[in-house]
């Protein structure tokens, strides 16, 4: 049964990767607001022939797709629910409240829909503190609480039309992926029968250079989701070592700034990436299945940064914006399996246990 939820939560990843492109696709094309309503696209569940019209193709079928998505979290949740002596009034519960979460969006009613999430959440923190949920239980049930947040952002961006509501919906996208990566691999093998044999003080480094790294991984996947949102057509500039012909340019006006920042920075973090994979080989050498991830992790910064510098040399080319932005999670997800290695009690164990 654990093996065929393992591979039940791969096929949602591989779903997430979809979901991932083709949000990413509506950003680029900058057809986010092609469809005015939500969560009907024109008044109806399906307008004739939305599919053959490209804006609403990407738009109105990236909607379709995360309500895959949300399916498939659903099915994860009540898989692992079902598990641990489940309480009926929860299971309704949550359901209900997520309907009802997501109406008071739809209303404008943003003050008790915050309510209701900060309450959801705590709910979810006691739960998991106090009954001693299992690891999977808890991130089923965290995952679920977010695919419906991420809708409610999603629907907001359109109703609202904001690029703030946009960014934000497009970082915690990159973030539920993460967690959908953790998911996958908590219930793997890997997980459950490795052991990574690491002394104290190792293991300390490890834990540590792993969270900075996935960090800045996400820090710069802020800057790159804002210059996405507030840079749609074309790049404040065009130049590749300096922007816009300065080696540092003033913080007004900001949307060169944002540029520089995002270039520089992603050139900093490629060279923690290399420092962070290269140690990490050595800190894998007792869990050989997870020592391509450091492998990866050596190649693809280098393909990122010529990513970036195509993605000014070719004018936001949409393949080439649209790897970009793949690559991007590729980083961040693996260095989110870096550190969830790390950090996960149920692998490590210091040398001083094993001896």
């Amino acid at each position: 049964m654990s093996r065929a939820f393992h591979y039940y939560s791969l096929l949602t990843l591989a779903v997430g990767v979809v979901l991932i492109w083709w949000g990413a696709a509506v950003t680029t094309e900058d057809v986010g607001l092609a469809v005015p309503d939500w969560p009907l696209c024109y008044g109806k569940v399906n307008p004739e022939g939305w599919y053959k019209v490209p804006a609403l193709l990407l738009e109105h079928g990236h909607r379709w797709i995360a309500m895959t998505i949300g399916w498939l979290v659903l099915g994860m949740y009540y898989w692992q629910f079902a598990k641990f002596r489940p309480g009926v009034v929860e299971g309704v519960g949550i359901i209900l409240c997520s309907l009802g979460f997501l109406v008071l969006i739809y209303m404008g009613s943003l003050i008790m829909a915050s309510v209701i999430a900060v309450l959801g959440f705590s709910w979810l923190v006691l739960k998991w503190y106090s009954q001693r949920w299992p690891l999977l239980r808890g991130l089923t049930t965290l995952a679920l609480l977010l695919v419906v947040l991420q809708a409610s952002l999603g629907g907001l961006r359109v109703l609202k039309m904001s690029d703030p509501l946009g960014v934000t919906h497009g970082t915690l996208g990159q973030v539920f992926y993460c967690l959908l990566v953790f998911i996958a691999f908590a219930s793997s093998r890997t997980w459950t029968e490795g052991r990574l044999v690491l002394s104290i003080k190792e293991a300390a480094k490890a834990r540590f250079w792993s969270l900075t790294l996935f960090l800045c991984v996400f820090g710069q996947l802020i800057l790159g989701a804002t210059l996405r949102h507030t840079q749609r057509t074309h790049l404040a500039a065009g130049d590749i070592l300096t922007t816009k012909g300065q080696w540092l340019p003033p913080f007004t006006p900001s949307d060169v700034f944002l540029l520089f920042a995002h270039k520089y920075w992603g050139f900093t973090v490629a060279l923690l990436v290399l420092f962070v994979a290269s140690r990490a080989r050595g800190w894998l050498a007792t869990l050989p299945r997870l020592r391509p991830v450091a492998s990866l992790l050596m190649f693809m910064p280098t393909l990122q940064v010529a990513l970036g510098i195509f993605v000014i040399l070719t004018g936001k080319s949409f393949w080439v914006t649209n790897f970009h932005v793949l690559n991007g999670l590729a980083l961040l997800a693996l260095s989110g399996l870096l550190a969830a290695t790390f950090w996960g009690d149920s692998l490590c164990r210091s040398e001083e246990e094993d001896a």
